[in-house]
């Protein structure tokens, strides 16, 4: 019964996860063919310190939002809350930019990668990812899943449309493209905006209701995101530091192929998130279905490597293919925690996100510094699937505990 209550929800979120990644590797392809290698390590590097920063300053607001959104059961406490959400994102907005602008010059005095140039000229657009987070947190706990596939492929879309233009054009350069990426963001965030019309006639009651869940859950969650969204990109942060720009662009550009291998079970997760807020255990179905279609993906994907690289990418970075099968199994075994991450979230175990979040990103960092100084970029792929390895017994442990509770 839940899974047949779930199915159009998850086909249609993994439909627009899938055309996302095709629109993905369209806009890859666009990137590595008008940009040299340098300004495509550049133009990675610089999505990497925005998307490594910007979650400092969430707070847990959202995951709070949602839960809160998820256990609701009226449209208008929806609309209330999605109020006292954006009001809170604002604020973290103007500290984040301003935090961003003033420590360009530290990040490259750090990194071997320079950026501070394009930090200068896009601080003010950068803070668009944070409510894009908040429009990816909130929708996924009102269970909004169509407006959640579009909010997911809209901004690619049209950024894609954007570097036909500037290409055509002959505009295309790494700042052209760079403030079209940060641009079409901008014009989604907005829609979702307007269209989902958030009520703030009560604010200080939508405010009060945050920041209880924050002290409860939501700041245990933020500290575990925080973790996790330096594990997601201190691989390209250490290359960035021991290496240079082309081992980062040739491993960035794996990472973005291989990425996607977790679509169906984020989709999936993502669709049955309010439902597990409700249920003791996962349904064993729901289990054996994530890790068939995962195998088989990552199966595909292996067989498939050197064909993606060369035809939908380019020769120059066959070097690529050295991480790709690691990269591989890593995010495909990324997608069968998800399901049990997702479970422990509903269930408002913060805590134990957290602390699972901790003890992999120290075991991660030692491994990771360790292996780059042997095998540089492959040393990090390996580093990277011990990580997952060590992620999903974690996650099975307290998952198992829970429901023995």
């Amino acid at each position: 019964m839940m899974l047949s209550g779930t199915l159009k929800r998850t086909l249609s979120l993994y439909g627009a996860q899938v055309l996302n990644l095709l629109l993905g590797w369209a806009i890859a392809k666009f990137n590595v063919t008008y940009l040299t290698v340098a300004e495509y390590g550049q133009f990675t590097f610089f999505i990497t310190v925005v998307n490594s920063i910007f979650i400092f300053f969430t707070f847990g607001i959202f995951e709070s939002s949602s839960r809160l959104i998820a256990l609701s059961e009226r449209d208008t406490d929806y609309r209330k809350l999605l109020a006292g959400s954006i009001s809170l994102a604002f604020f973290s907005y103007l500290i984040f930019t301003a935090v961003l602008f003033f420590t360009r010059g530290l990040i490259d005095r750090i990194f071997s990668v320079e950026i501070s140039h394009l930090i200068e000229m896009f601080f003010p657009l950068a803070g668009i990812y944070l409510f894009y987070d908040l429009w990816q947190k909130n929708l996924r706990g009102a269970e909004k899943i169509y407006q959640l596939s579009w909010l997911i492929t809209g901004p690619r879309l049209i950024y894609l449309i954007s570097l036909v233009i500037l290409a055509l054009l002959n505009l295309f350069n790494l700042y052209s493209s760079l403030f079209t990426n940060l641009l079409s963001l901008l014009i989604v965030v907005l829609y979702f905006f307007f269209s989902n019309k958030p009520d703030f006639s009560q604010l200080t009651a939508s405010l009060r209701k945050i920041r209880n869940e924050i002290r409860t859950f939501g700041i245990h969650m933020y500290w575990g995101e925080l973790i996790n969204a330096f594990l997601y990109q201190v691989d390209k942060l250490l290359i960035a530091f021991f290496l240079d720009a082309e081992q980062l662009a040739y491993y960035s550009l794996a990472f973005t192929i291989t990425l996607p291998l977790s679509l169906f079970s984020t989709s999936l997760s993502t669709s049955l998130y309010r439902r597990f807020s409700q249920i003791r255990k996962i349904d064993k179905k729901v289990v054996y279905i994530n890790l068939i279609w995962v195998v088989l993906s990552i199966l595909v994907f292996i067989i498939l490597r050197k064909w993606i690289i060369l035809h939908l990418f380019s020769e120059k970075y066959m070097e690529s293919l050295q991480v790709f099968v690691l990269l591989a199994i890593a995010f495909g075994i990324g997608g069968i925690s998800k399901i049990f991450t997702y479970f422990l979230m509903a269930k408002g175990a913060g805590q134990i996100i957290r602390n699972i979040s901790f003890v992999v990103l120290v075991v991660n960092l030692v491994t990771s510094i360790f292996l780059i100084r042997i095998f540089g970029i492959l040393g990090v792929a390996i580093s990277r699937l011990f990580m997952f390895l060590l992620d999903l017994s974690l996650l099975l442990f307290y998952y198992r505990r829970t429901i023995s509770s």
